[in-house]
């Protein structure tokens, strides 16, 4: 009994990013303005890494299935977490595009959901959605 109330005090002791820490599987899906077409991003899928650098910010490593491998920081206070700028390349037809990504979102439990948005040269996303489950 005395080991699960240490147990339960160390728990209880964590902050918010150091229990948010670890392993996630991620999506991100949407529309894109590619110039003039209104498009759907193709689905990227990956793991996603978020590691604890102080109790209210985050390293966010994403490393794209067939894909790039990309990094952020992020903010984290109370059930919402906000990226810092970042820059990544996304490809369309045979053409890579630099873009800025930001983004917003809400924590569950065990779940993040992420509202990104990527603006660049000819390239504007403001609904994307990333979706991470924690492994």
């Amino acid at each position: 009994m005395v080991i699960l109330l240490a147990l339960t005090a160390l728990m209880s002791c964590k902050d918010q990013v150091e229990q948010l820490s670890g392993s996630y599987s991620y999506k991100i899906s949407g529309t894109a303005v590619f110039g003039n077409d209104t498009v759907s991003i193709s689905e990227e899928i990956g793991a996603l890494e978020l590691i604890r650098l102080s109790a209210d910010s985050a390293l966010l490593t994403f490393n794209a299935l067939r894909g790039p491998v990309y990094a952020t920081k992020a903010k984290v206070e109370g059930k919402t977490i906000e990226l810092v700028p970042y820059e990544r390349n996304i490809s369309r037809l045979s053409r890579d595009y630099t873009v800025t990504a930001t983004g917003q979102g809400d924590l569950y439990d065990g779940t993040m959901l992420v509202r990104l948005r990527y603006t660049g040269d000819d390239v504007k996303a403001d609904s994307l959605t990333l979706l991470c489950k924690k492994n």
